[in-house]
């Protein structure tokens, strides 16, 4: 037996707990055990070595950890231990700071949309030349949230002033507002895609109310996630790509700690019994 930790924060947890809960139960039948940790309950330190503890008792160094937790020093400190972690601590490092995230997809030339990167500390609104109305995000923001429509500089100022962080990014807005697709790839290979839409508001995202349905991709979009894929290693993420005024596909972002209800919603397809299969792989491959 293979032995891991799955790390959610707790409110994370409620959210995805049937999802936690599978993982833990049908571990075994992929030669694994799992056990849950939460991030209130996990403390990480040094002495002569990389160590941690959880519930005040010292761990026993996993063989593996699934990082549900959008932390990089949680993966980070993992990795020192010499665990495999699910997802990288890159992957959590890069996908949970959309400004990362963009210098990273941009820089191999995969295209987006115009996007400026910004400090509320640095930022003169008088000095930026963007035309609005444009997207404003938190770029540590996930399903949604902290994403806002700015019409003028006084909505701008408004809304850097109520941020719970320091970064943002702006982005133009696209020309088909309110829709995406959403590509989950399961070990750099391409599991399924589901087009998100919503008919009230920019934001697609499910959670906020949004429909979702089965999405085939052509080869063209197919080969543009292969870009992206072979470019890091992805083990369960979800890559979103927002659509141009032609319906081709634009890099927007990618979600470390990628959920897994819409692809239960549209396709019959299990889940979890194929991401422990892919990380019983990975231990029989050590």
């Amino acid at each position: 037996m293979h032995s891991g930790l799955l790390i959610y924060g707790r409110d994370d947890y409620k959210k995805n707990q049937w999802f936690a809960e599978q993982l833990v139960a049908r571990a075994q039948k992929h030669g694994l055990t799992i056990d849950l940790v939460l991030t209130d309950e996990l403390f990480l330190g040094i002495d002569e070595q990389f160590y941690a503890e959880a519930r005040r008792k010292r761990l026993v160094t996993p063989n593996f950890v699934i990082n549900r937790s959008r932390n990089s020093i949680i993966a980070t400190h993992f990795e020192k231990m010499g665990c495999r972690v699910f997802n990288s601590a890159f992957i959590t490092e890069i996908c949970n700071h959309k400004g990362k995230t963009h210098q990273f997809i941009n820089s191999h030339g995969i295209k987006s949309v115009k996007t400026w990167l910004g400090n509320r500390h640095d930022f003169c609104v008088e000095q930026f030349d963007g035309d609005f109305p444009f997207i404003l995000k938190s770029v540590a923001g996930h399903g949604g949230r902290e994403v806002f429509l700015i019409a003028n500089e006084k909505e701008l100022t408004e809304k850097l002033a109520a941020f719970s962080g320091d970064e943002f990014i702006l982005q133009e807005v696209c020309t088909n507002p309110g829709v995406d697709i959403r590509v989950f790839v399961l070990g750099n290979e391409i599991l399924a895609a589901v087009k998100r839409y919503s008919e009230k508001s920019f934001k697609a995202n499910f959670s906020l109310g949004g429909k979702v349905e089965p999405y085939s991709l052509n080869d063209d979009e197919k080969r543009l996630v292969k870009k992206i894929t072979q470019l890091a290693q992805f083990d369960f993420v979800g890559i979103d790509f927002i659509l141009d005024e032609e319906g081709r596909f634009l890099f927007n972002e990618i979600e470390d700690v990628v959920g897994s209800r819409v692809l239960y919603k549209c396709y019959d397809m299990d889940v979890v019994g194929k991401y422990l299969a892919y990380i019983e792989k990975s231990q029989k491959g050590k």
